[in-house]
């Protein structure tokens, strides 16, 4: 199994990090403007890109607030299925330590490098948005 890992540090408090990455308005700002989510365990979360011809939904495994959240993968690209997404947050003096996991890959093969570069570009556009208000989330 491969794991695509990158960790980043936020200028902003884990409260407000674990906002922008469990609710709708959050995560509309810096991952897809299509985003229907619940903060809430269990419940399905779906996130439509390519002018919602795309819809990836994800069951909300774990959330500990403010340090911990995993999905799970139900719908996306056939590679990713059996997968998880994991966000592991620490405060470090005023920022926050994000270390992102896409995990469980069964294979580096097929779209896992072009995955890693986009949640790289995704990631960057969270860090921009709790940094500056804005970020470049998929507005297709």
């Amino acid at each position: 199994m491969a794991d695509i890992l990158h960790e980043l540090v936020i200028a902003a408090s884990p409260g407000l990090v674990y906002k922008a990455i469990t609710e709708p308005d959050g995560l509309s700002s810096w991952w897809t403007t299509r985003t229907i989510a619940q903060p809430k365990v269990d419940t399905i979360s779906e996130f439509g890109f390519m002018g919602g011809q795309f819809i990836m939904q994800m069951q909300v495994a774990k959330l500990e607030p403010v340090t911990r959240v995993q999905w799970t993968v139900l719908r996306s690209a056939p590679d990713w299925a059996g997968t998880c997404i994991t966000w592991d947050l620490t405060p470090i003096e005023k920022t926050t330590k994000v270390l992102f996991g896409h995990r469980d890959w069964i294979s580096t093969d097929g779209s896992y490098a072009s995955v890693n570069y986009s949640w790289g570009h995704f990631l960057s556009s969270l860090k921009a948005y709790l940094e500056t208000g804005k970020g470049t989330p998929d507005a297709t």
